[in-house]
Formats: C-alpha cells, sequence, structure tokens
C-alpha cells in the first residue's frame, strides 16, 4: 500500500476511463484539494502488480484519536476483486498503528451493506441521508466483528463520546424533512443494517464513553 500526492492522483485520474467510480475519484479529489487534504492525510492507494487499483481517502487526527474515512474508490473496470475490502482492512490496520482508536464516517444507503458486512455500527442519519458511524477502531476483519458481536449484549461498550451522542440525538430519520422517496431509501437503508442500527442505545448512559471505560 502506497500513498500518492495530488500530482499522482491527477496523472492517475487522467488515464481513468468515464464511469461512476472515476466520477467518485474526481470528487474525492477535488475535496482532498478543497480541504488542503494531501499535505498531511494523502490518500492510500492499494497496487496490484504494480497497478493502482483502489484509493482510500481518510484524515488521522493525533489530538482526537479519530479517524475520519470520507471515501473508498475501486478504480474504474477494477470492481468485484475484492480490493475495496482489501485496502479497507490495510488502512484499518495503519490506523491503529498511528493511534487512532475511533472511526467516523458517513455510510450512503448503497454502501451500506458493504460496511456491515466489515462490522459497522449505525447510529444517525445526516442531512444527506447517509448513515452515521463512530465505532472503536479494530486492526482486522475478525476483530471488529468480534467486538460489534460483544456489543449487541453490552451495548454501553459501543457508545460514542458524549459530544457525538448529543448531535445523533437530533439526526433520526425523521429529523431532516426528507421527501418520501428519500425517505423510503433511509428507511431501507435502516433495514439493511439490522440488527446493528444502534439508535435506541443513545440514552442508555448519561458519562462519557471515557467514563464509562476509564
Amino acid at each position: 500500500m502506497k500513498r500518492y500526492n495530488q500530482q499522482q492522483v491527477e496523472e492517475l485520474l487522467a488515464q481513468q476511463p468515464e464511469g461512476t467510480n472515476t466520477k467518485f475519484l474526481k470528487a474525492s479529489h477535488n475535496l482532498w484539494i478543497r480541504f488542503k487534504n494531501y499535505d498531511k492525510n494523502a490518500p492510500f492507494v492499494l497496487e496490484d502488480a504494480g497497478v493502482p487499483v483502489a484509493l482510500v481517502f481518510i484524515t488521522f487526527s493525533a489530538r482526537s484519536k479519530y479517524a475520519n474515512l470520507y471515501e473508498i474508490v475501486t478504480l474504474e473496470g477494477k470492481e468485484g476483486c475484492g480490493y475495496a475490502s482489501e485496502v479497507y482492512w490495510e488502512v484499518m490496520e495503519e490506523a491503529c498503528l498511528q493511534g487512532m482508536q475511533r472511526l467516523k464516517m458517513s455510510c450512503t444507503p448503497s454502501s451500506v451493506t458493504w460496511h456491515k458486512r466489515n462490522g459497522t455500527i449505525f447510529w444517525a442519519v445526516d442531512p444527506s441521508g447517509s448513515l452515521r458511524v463512530d465505532q472503536l477502531i479494530f486492526r482486522n476483519k475478525e476483530a471488529q466483528l468480534t467486538h460489534r458481536e460483544f456489543c449487541l449484549n453490552h451495548r454501553l461498550t459501543a457508545l460514542p463520546p458524549e459530544k457525538a451522542r448529543q448531535q445523533f440525538a437530533n439526526e433520526g430519520p425523521e429529523d431532516h424533512g426528507f421527501g418520501e422517496k428519500k425517505l423510503a431509501k433511509v428507511m431501507k437503508a435502516i433495514e439493511d443494517v439490522q440488527p446493528y442500527w444502534f439508535r435506541d442505545s443513545l440514552s442508555l448512559a448519561e458519562s462519557t464513553l471515557e467514563e464509562f471505560l476509564g
């Protein structure tokens, strides 16, 4: 796994055929430029026989110990080979090695089943209709899945910090004024991630996660 700078990603984009994944890559690249993330958080790139096949756009915060995942992009024509899962878990291992403790992301309705297979717990709905994630990070899929199954019967262990809980409290599927079609997509996504939709557990503790564990 490598990290590409802005010029390398632009050169890669110039070689890509048109398609949905190329649009995702371009949007992620533009976001990284706008957020000025290339200097400190260059995207991770998975190569197969020296050929780039998937990228992860993610930031690591040494202060908060959070990894914030923005996008996983499999390059156009490289779908269906397991590259997204491979690069995801390589990046999770790297996050742990760099001292990250929690993962934050928003999963679009079309991606929630993929994230569900990789051990994700879901808490709320963001204004775009994606499902919010804030969870402990483990270095591999087996450990992440084991932790999630433990959390099914020990929900306090899964709770995000108090600040996140307060934000998520006002982010139910009914809180954003979605139209009928969009609301139906969101509700379908929530159905698809069961039993790992933990929204009803947000009020289980009044103390912070740090106090509970500490």
